[in-house]
């Protein structure tokens, strides 16, 4: 199993999630019917880690740093995502208590059509 963003290999998310995103315009007809047009359809991808190491935040951090299309790519046991160009988004970061550093963080990878 495995999850890659850029040149770094992501540590396995705790949740991952896999949503559509879609740009369109509705029209209702004089005649009462209604008509979608669908300009844009792309995907977006929310993984969240739970309990990372310092070396897997600076790793994440890395890529996300560049500021700039990374290609993202999962390869699981039942779940293929070819690479993908997506921009990275980091939506939140919380520091675990404890006697050691840890730190969940949420990523948002949308798809750059």
């Amino acid at each position: 199993m495995s999850y890659i963003l850029g040149s770094i290999t992501l540590p396995n998310p705790t949740e991952f999630v896999r949503e559509t995103i879609e740009t369109s315009r509705q029209n209702i007809l004089l005649s009462g019917e209604t008509k979608k047009d669908i300009t844009n359809r792309k995907e977006r991808y929310v993984l969240r880690f739970q309990y990372l190491t310092p070396s897997e935040v600076n790793s994440i951090l890395s890529e996300y740093n560049l500021e700039t299309t990374r290609n993202f790519e999962v390869t699981e046991t039942n779940l293929t995502i070819n690479s993908t160009p997506v921009h990275i988004e980091m939506q939140r970061r919380e520091y675990a208590s404890g006697g050691e550093y840890r730190e969940n963080l949420t990523l948002i990878l949308t798809e750059v059509i």
